[in-house]
This record gives C-alpha cells, structure tokens and sequence, in this order.
C-alpha cells in the first residue's frame, strides 16, 4: 500500500503543478503501474477497452457534427427585440435543457460564438453562465456528461445498475436551482471591469442573401418579417432581377428569390444566418470542413479590376466569397458583381488547406481575425444529424440497445452520411483525453486493488462520527467535489465511487445514491478556470479574470451542492427511491 500511495500521491502533484501535460501525467503513470506490477497488466490493458471510454469518445468525435447545427444558432438568436433579461432566461434555459442529451462541449462550442456576438447582451453575462448550465444540464442524464457515463460503466463493474430515471429527479432539480441562481447572480458579479467598457469598433462588410423558395419570409414586408429591427445588419439594397431598389421602403413585400444586400458587422452573422428562410453563404453551406478566412487583395493583385464572377472565384481559389468590406465606402449591388480594387477585405469560406493555395500568396494579404463564424451544416446534412441524434437519445434514455455500441453506430452513421470524414476523424480525435480516461480507470483500479477506498472511508467515518444518509451523502459530495478541483472530472469520479461504495456499506445509504452522488460531486467543478474544459473555453471570449470564476462560482458551488444533496437525500430517505 506504500508503493500506491507514493504512485498516486506523484500523480497528483504532476496534475496540480500543471507542469506536466494531464496525457503525458497519466501515461507516465500507467507505465509505472505496468512496471511496478500494481495491477495486472491484463487489467491495464483490458481497461484501453472500456464501453464507456469508447462511448465517451464516440461523443466526443460527433459533438463536431452538432456544433454546426443551425437550430443551435436559434436559440440565441430572434429578429424580435427582446430585453437582456429575457435573451438571458431564454438562451441559458435552452442551453440547460440541451445539455441533458448533448455533451456539454458540443453545446458551449456550438452556442459561445453567438453569445460572444450578441448584439443585445455583453458576452460577459452571457460566457461563463453558459458553461455553468451546461456543466448542471448534463447531470439530468446518466450520459449528459462524461464523469457520468464513467460513473455508470463502474458501478456496473462493482454491481450497481444505476441508469437514466437515478439521474432525471435529482439532476433536473439541481439544474434548475443553477439556472435560476446564474439569472439572479450574474448580471451583479459578471459587470465588466472599470476601464474596460469600451466596445470595438464595428467592421462594417457588404453581405448579399437571397429570400430561398417557400421562405416564409415571402408575402411579407420588412417591418413584419422584423428585417428592419436587426442588432448589427441594415438593408441597404433589394435587388429583384435586374431591376435594384435602393433604399428599401418598410412596406417592401417580399418575393422568392429576391436578393438583400446587407451592411452590417461580420462577426454577428449569426444574426443573419439564424432567420429562417433567408439563405446567407448557402453555398458554402453545401461543403462541411470549411473555415473562414479574411484577405485583403493585394496591390499587384490579378483580381484588381475584376468582380467575383468574371474572375471564376469559387474555381480559382477552390473557395467562396461571402462578404465585402472597402473601408467606409458603400458598396452598390451583388457581390457578385462588385469590381475589386485593392485593399479591399473580403470575408472568405474556404477548406483548411486555403492558405496553401498556390495562388493565395500572390493575390492576397492574409489577416487573422477573432470572432468569425463557422459555417454551417447543409439544410439535408442537418435533418439527417438531427434525427440521427434524436434516435440516439431515445435508445440511449429507454436502454434499448448497448450505449458504447449506440455512440458507435452514431460516428459510423456521420461518416457514412458525409458528415464526417477520415480526415475530420483523424483532427477531432481526442488522444488526450483518451490517455486521460486510461489513466482515471488504473487509478481507480489501483485504489479498489489496495484497498484504500476502505481504509479513507472508515477513517472518515470513525473520526468524523458520519451517520445517516444526509450526512453521508454530504461527505461523499465534499470529496469527490475536492478530487475534482484537482484531478479532471472523469478521474474524481472514478476514484471517488469506490470510497462512496464503501462509505455506503458502513453507513446504510442505499449503493445507487452513493453513485450518483460521487457523480454529482466529480462535476461541481465551478471555482476554477482550469477546473472543467469548457470553462476554458469561454475563459478569453468573455475575457474574464481567476476573480470572476470565484466570485459567481462560489454562489452555483453552493447552490449546486445543496440542491443536490437534497434532493438524493429526499429520494434515499423519505422516498425510499433505491428502498
């Protein structure tokens, strides 16, 4: 037992001194245990294999394909004006919801570019309390998040079924407590530093969209389709055949097939593209992979002269052109047709390899910009990932079939449908995270094996007198919640269930709440930036401090603990839920 001590006691200063990448800390550590000979290296390996690491990656991988749904953009985005109040109960509600049946990630991937955006709200009231509900959202279901799916799959292992209806009550009430606690909370806490109340400055692009066929945009004016109400865009010009309408009346009715020049800031085109039935870089939606680029044609350029259409610019530069910026001059008509001249930024969507082209160099001054949009799945590429996504949380809530097995018939199915390829496959597969999952289960492994989960549980209960249900389950939130602040959240999990197991069998607390609860627990990661991978993530969008994290964290920490220990309490006791 002195040898796993030191292992794990190495382990955990390697992971808290952030000196050594998480993958390189785990792999360094599973070798040890290879080498030392603390588990069988059958067992070491045969846990590579896991159905719930395999699960979790499958997820993983797809949350690309569910990153670039358009509906997504929707739940931000509403051509009607609405308070900040109500964007705020609106997105954070959804984004709650969401995340029940969609990894966490995918949903702050897929939704902070839009917050960050907002031309209504600071990205500020809007970032961080996003990650915090979608952390809460995910504890609804037993596969919400990652720390839960490794939860199940090692209960199973020591005998404990828990599944989906253990985790609806306790998480639905504990994800509605947070949600109600970041409304109240974060308008006061997350205001922006004194000094940094500036805004930046617009970057005012030409933008063409076309009304598309059966739009129900069609039949209607611009005041009634609220095109005249928009945050960040204004109608310039309607162009209807050949005939331009400059500028366009209010009561402008609109018709199939009609084009709207828009002038308006590039990065809220979000706004633009979540309207339903007006079709913005539709082409380029036909093509998944694709990124946004920005480029200023150069001087000596042999595009100096020419417009889009006569240079064949999608054909030249295996690329499309959605937008226009020429300083603050207006620019008149299609994209299309607009004469370049030098100097002009133009907004791009081309593959990955565009800066590779051989052309782009000698016609292009290539710029970085932050905030862009990504581009979005074709409308067929959407229905068909909406309803294989849907079919999958059915038979994932109803148990109806193997769940590693299901999140492989889901990646196969994208790649068989064109949503991913090899290429994405390769780019998006998370090798860290996979060494980290490894590590987490021979850690959890090593503790079961030398018995130190019963050694911290009786420890915990003799010294501390831990009896009843309320007390126990407190206990086992405290020390999954405090692995958690320094391990990952897959690791707290796994290597608190053992010792929740064991403080169960002393104290009578029913096996299956004891899970759930270390579950609970190994995800109330809210305190630090580094605590949880979408916290990173909204961390420099929102352009937030280590004080901000403590200031509204601490509040959903508390909010979140008591709501959950709660309401397990509730079903153990006097529910008798697992009785």
């Amino acid at each position: 037992m002195g040898i796993d001590l030191i292992l794990v006691g190495v382990l955990l200063v390697a992971l808290i001194s952030g000196r050594v990448p998480m993958a390189g800390a785990f792999l360094a550590f599973i070798l040890a245990v290879l080498l030392l000979e603390r588990v069988p290296s059958r067992t070491v390996l045969e846990s590579l294999g896991e159905p719930t690491l395999v699960a979790v990656l499958c997820l993983v991988v797809f949350s690309s394909v569910l990153g670039r749904l358009t509906w997504l953009r929707r739940l931000l985005f509403s051509r009607k004006p609405a308070s900040e109040g109500a964007i705020r109960r609106r997105f954070l509600g959804m984004a709650t919801l969401v995340s029940a049946v969609m990894p966490n990630t995918a949903v702050v991937g897929a939704l902070m570019g839009p917050a960050a955006r907002n031309p209504r709200i600071a990205p500020r009231q809007l970032l961080l309390p996003l990650s915090y509900v979608a952390l809460a959202g995910g504890m609804i279901t037993h596969f919400g998040t990652s720390a839960n799916l490794m939860t199940v799959g090692q209960a199973a292992r020591a005998g404990v079924e828990i599944g989906f209806m253990d985790f609806v009550l306790a998480g639905s009430v504990t994800a509605f407590a947070v949600y109600l606690a970041v409304l109240v909370a974060a308008p006061r806490l997350m205001r922006a530093p004194k000094g940094n109340e500036a805004a930046r400055l617009p970057e005012l692009f030409h933008v063409e969209a076309r009304v598309i066929d059966a739009s129900p945009l069609v039949g209607r004016s611009l005041a009634e389709n609220h095109l005249r109400s928009l945050g960040h865009f204004y109608v310039a010009e309607l162009i209807r055949g050949d005939a331009l309408l400059s500028p366009v009346r209010p009561d402008e009715i609109l018709q199939s097939g009609d084009v709207l020049i828009f002038v308006g800031d590039v990065r809220f085109l979000d706004e633009l593209m979540a309207i339903p039935g007006l079709g913005v870089m539709e082409e380029v939606r036909q093509r998944s992979g694709l990124q946004v680029h920005h480029a200023v044609v150069a001087q000596d350029s042999a595009l100096v002269g020419l417009t889009l259409k006569s240079s064949n610019f999608r054909a030249a530069f295996s690329a499309s052109v959605f937008a226009i910026r020429r300083g603050d001059e207006r620019l008149s008509g299609k994209l299309g047709e607009v004469e370049l001249k030098a100097g002009d930024l133009l907004a791009i969507a081309g593959g990955s390899d565009f800066f590779a082209h051989p052309e782009v160099q000698s016609n292009f001054h290539l710029i970085a910009r932050d905030g862009t949009p990504t581009t979005a799945l074709s409308p067929r590429e959407a229905i068909i990932a909406t309803v294989m996504f849907g079919l999958f949380v059915v038979l994932a809530i109803f148990e109806l079939t193997e769940f590693a097995l299901l999140t492989l018939l889901l990646v196969g199915g994208a790649m068989a449908f064109g949503l991913l390829n090899g290429r994405d496959f390769r780019a998006l597969f998370p090798f860290d995270l996979m060494m980290a999952l490894w590590g987490s289960l021979v850690l959890a492994r090593l503790v079961t094996q030398a018995g130190l989960d019963g050694v911290v549980a009786g420890m915990v209960v003799d010294v501390f007198g831990v009896a009843g249900n309320l007390a126990t389950l407190a206990v086992i939130f405290v020390l999954a919640w405090l692995l958690t602040e320094l391990l990952s959240n897959v690791a707290a999990a796994v290597t608190a269930l053992p010792i929740a197991l064991q403080f169960a069998s002393l104290t009578g607390l029913p096996p299956e709440a004891a899970a759930v609860m270390a579950a609970f627990g190994a995800s109330a990661s809210f305190l630090v930036p580094y605590g949880y991978q979408t916290h990173l993530m909204v961390m420099s969008p929102g352009n937030y401090r280590f004080s901000d994290f403590l200031k509204l964290g601490s509040v959903v920490l508390v909010v979140y603990g008591l709501a959950s220990v709660v309401s397990l309490w509730v079903l153990s006791g006097p529910l008798h839920w697992w009785g």
